[in-house]
């Protein structure tokens, strides 16, 4: 695969650390770099107390099986 996603497409997520499997991470708000992405995650965990992961696109799928890029 290789890393052809333009940088326009590439963006960050914050989501809660998933207690189980029925937990629902539920990301809302998309970040245009991991910095900012690693700070809202920051302070979301100090005043939470609570575990949040960073979610990073990897791939674009389109309608029709047709895919864009891969960053993996």
């Amino acid at each position: 695969m290789s890393n052809s996603l333009p940088q326009f497409a590439k963006f960050w997520m914050v989501c809660r650390k998933p207690t189980g499997p029925n937990s629902k991470s539920e990301p809302r708000v998309r970040y245009s770099s991991f910095d900012d992405a690693m700070a809202a995650a920051q302070k979301l965990a100090d005043d939470t107390g609570a575990q949040f992961h960073i979610l990073e696109t990897v791939a674009t799928a389109r309608p029709g099986g047709v895919h864009q890029g891969s960053l993996l």
